[in-house]
């Protein structure tokens, strides 16, 4: 998967494969936590647009995970 239209996709699908009964109930739990990486992803991507809308031109830089700061 190389976008989150894919994963969407892919989601998707397992959860066909459980409503359809061809998935087990035990796996049926983690389709619920793949649900929510559906709308985790499209909420980003809403949150992403916003954010370029108002900084326009301005890069956005990434967060730096530095322990020793």
């Amino acid at each position: 998967m190389k976008t989150s239209s894919e994963l969407r996709k892919f989601l998707i699908t397992q959860m066909i494969e459980v409503a359809d009964g061809n998935v087990d109930v035990s796996v049926a739990k983690g389709v619920c936590n793949l649900a929510q990486q559906v709308y985790n992803t499209v909420n980003i991507e809403i949150k992403m647009a916003l954010a370029n809308e108002k900084l326009e031109s301005t890069s956005i830089k990434p967060v730096e995970f530095d322990a020793d700061n």
